[in-house]
């Protein structure tokens, strides 16, 4: 007998719905964060199959697919043998840095969009812009340590170069 195991590599709780033959009601299959679930114990390979076809256009990645791309896997799948823990740790490790590196394109692209609005907006009005600093600072909570600080310059030719955060105060005297 064939078995599936389809193991959730986000960090959000994940439901599996799936339709199998002579069901009236899609099969629903909670996944925990950075746990695995063997689904539709009874099911033949054929039925798991199916079941992955179900899931492929939304982002079910084969585990030994996993390495060779540099994109977000939120759900992996293998069939026979459970998917080990350290492929798991490891893929949610890259996700990390996956969706960091996204992010940064994000508020990279922002900042050049802004610039060109400004810089319209300065042609329109007979003033001329010179480059543009964006600093992007994550709101100070009681309690909470801040994580985000970023500068961004835009250059007159639209280039983004992030910048190290200014440091309070006086600079130092060496």
């Amino acid at each position: 007998m064939s078995k599936l195991f389809v193991a959730n590599c986000s960090k959000f709780n994940y439901e599996l719905h799936y339709w199998v033959e002579n069901s009236k009601k899609p099969v629903v299959t909670k996944i925990r964060p950075g746990a695995q679930e063997s689904i539709y114990p009874q099911g033949t390979r054929d039925d798991h199959e199916r079941i992955i076809d179900q899931h492929k256009v939304y982002g079910l990645t084969p585990v030994n697919e996993i390495d060779r791309s540099n994109i977000f896997v939120g759900q992996c799948f293998q069939f026979d043998t459970p998917i080990p823990h350290d492929r798991l740790f490891t893929t949610m490790e890259r996700n990390d840095d996956v969706l960091y590196e996204q992010a940064l394109e994000r508020r990279k692209e922002a900042a050049a969009a802004t610039s060109e609005g400004i810089r319209r907006d300065a042609q329109d009005a007979d003033v001329k812009v010179g480059n543009i600093e964006i600093e992007i600072k994550e709101v100070e909570q009681k309690g909470v340590t801040q994580t985000v600080h970023e500068i961004m310059s835009v250059g007159e030719e639209g280039e983004v170069a992030p910048q190290e955060p200014r440091r309070r105060g006086r600079p130092r005297r060496n």
